[in-house]
C-alpha cells in the first residue's frame, strides 16, 4: 500500500509498504479520506517521537509512569527501521474484521475513527475519566491505504453522510468538547481567536448551542470571509484592527460570556482572560509550548470570577461530534488534495489559507 511515512525529522514521502495485519482485537479500514492536522507539521519537524517536546520540569510531569505496552506499534505500523506513517483524523470503509470483535460492523461499512486507544483498566478509565488515560496508545497511521482499529475507536457513519465529511470526526469531537468544557448556556456572548479547522468547528458548534451573538478573530481574510459566511456576526482581523475597541463596543462595555482561544498565540492566550464578562469563562483550545507560562492576571482574574479551562481529546465527544456531523455545514471547510502531492498539500498547509487540507485515498 502506499502512505505517508516519516523518515527523519522534515523529510516524508510517500513510500509502498506493507498493509497492517490486525491482531484478534482490531478492525481493518481502507481509508478513503486522511486530514492534516495543525499538529502533523510539528511532527514533521521531528518535535514529537519524543525528539522535541521535553516536558521534563513542567509541573507535575511525571504524575506517573505508565506501564511498558507489549503492542510496539505506533501510528498503526510495525515499527521497524523507524518507520513512522503520518496521519490521524481519517475515514474509510472496513475491510476485515478480527475474531474477537464483539460490535455489530460489518466489511464494507462506512466508519470514521479516534486514534487514541485507551486503556480501560488504569485508575482515570475506571473512574470515567478516560480523557486522562495513563497508557493512551496511538494506533492510527491514517495517512494510507489501509490502517487498523481498536473496536471503541470505530464509529458507523450515516449511510448518506460523504466520507470526505466523515473525516472532520475527530476535529469535531475537539470541538464538541471545548463547548462542553465552557458550560455555555443559550443567549451567551463568544469570542473566538483563530480561524483553523477547530475554530470555525467552533464556530459552528456554538451557534447550534444557542450563542446570542459571535466575535471571530483571524488574520487571513479568506477564513474571516468563511466565518461571515457560517455564520459570526464579526470578524476582525486582529494584526489591522483594535480587537479591544472592536470587542468592548460589540458587548456594550461587558466582555464575553465565553471565550475559545484557537490561534495558539500566548499573547492571545492571556489577552483573552481580559476580553472575558464577569462570571466568564476561557477555553485554551490551540496546543502551546510545554514549558511557556502565559502570565496570567490573577487579581483580575479574582475579581472578576473567570475560569479557565484547557483542552485534551476526550473519548467521551466523540458519539456526540458523530450526532452533529450531518448537522454542520463542514463542506466549506474541506480542500482535497491526492496523496500523491503530499509535498504539494503540506506547503498549502503551511500557507494557511485553507481550512482543512484532506487526502484522498
Amino acid at each position: 500500500m502506499k502512505a505517508i511515512v516519516l523518515k527523519d525529522a522534515g523529510v516524508f514521502e510517500v513510500q509502498d509498504v506493507p498493509e497492517p495485519k490486525i491482531f484478534p482485537d482490531e478492525i481493518k479500514v481502507k481509508i478513503a479520506y486522511s486530514g492534516i492536522c495543525g499538529t502533523d507539521p510539528i511532527i514533521i519537524e521531528g518535535k514529537t517521537f519524543g525528539k522535541g517536546f521535553k516536558p521534563e520540569g513542567v509541573i507535575g510531569w511525571p504524575k506517573k509512569s505508565a506501564a511498558v505496552s507489549d503492542d510496539v506499534r505506533i501510528m498503526g505500523q510495525q515499527m521497524r527501521d523507524g518507520m513512522r506513517i503520518l496521519g490521524h483524523e481519517a475515514s474509510g470503509t472496513i475491510a476485515e474484521i478480527g475474531k474477537d470483535i464483539k460490535g455489530n460492523f460489518k466489511v464494507g461499512q462506512h466508519v470514521a475513527m479516534n486514534f487514541r486507544h485507551v486503556c480501560g483498566d488504569c485508575y482515570y478509565c475506571t473512574n470515567m475519566a478516560a480523557q486522562y488515560c495513563e497508557r493512551t496508545t496511538p494506533l492510527a497511521g491514517a495517512m494510507a491505504e489501509y490502517s487498523v482499529y481498536k473496536e471503541n475507536m470505530v464509529f458507523p457513519l450515516p449511510d448518506d453522510l460523504p466520507l470526505d465529511v466523515g473525516a472532520l470526526l475527530e476535529p469535531l469531537s475537539i470541538a464538541v468538547h471545548s463547548v462542553d468544557l465552557a458550560q455555555m448556556k443559550i443567549g451567551d456572548s463568544v469570542i473566538i481567536t483563530g480561524g483553523g479547522p477547530i475554530g470555525l468547528l467552533i464556530l459552528e458548534v456554538v451557534l447550534k448551542y444557542g450563542a446570542s451573538k459571535v466575535l471571530f478573530s483571524e488574520p487571513v481574510a479568506e477564513k474571516r470571509k468563511l466565518a461571515k459566511q457560517l455564520g459570526a456576526d464579526v470578524v476582525v482581523d486582529p494584526l489591522n484592527e483594535d480587537l479591544l475597541a472592536i470587542s468592548n463596543k460589540f458587548t456594550d462595555g461587558r466582555g464575553f460570556n465565553v471565550g475559545f482561544e484557537v490561534s495558539g498565540k500566548p499573547n492571545v492566550a492571556r489577552q483573552l482572560i481580559l476580553l472575558a464578562d464577569w462570571g466568564g469563562t476561557v477555553v485554551w483550545v490551540a496546543t502551546y509550548p510545554p514549558n511557556l507560562d502565559v502570565g496570567v492576571p490573577i487579581f483580575y482574574m479574582h475579581s472578576h470570577e473567570i475560569t479557565i479551562r484547557d483542552v485534551r481529546p476526550s473519548p467521551y465527544a466523540f458519539p456526540k461530534a458523530l450526532q452533529m456531523l450531518p448537522k454542520l455545514n463542514l463542506k466549506p471547510l474541506i480542500t482535497v488534495f491526492p496523496l500523491t502531492e503530499a509535498v504539494k498539500a503540506f506547503e498549502a498547509q503551511k500557507a494557511g489559507k485553507n481550512v482543512k487540507i484532506i487526502f484522498k485515498m
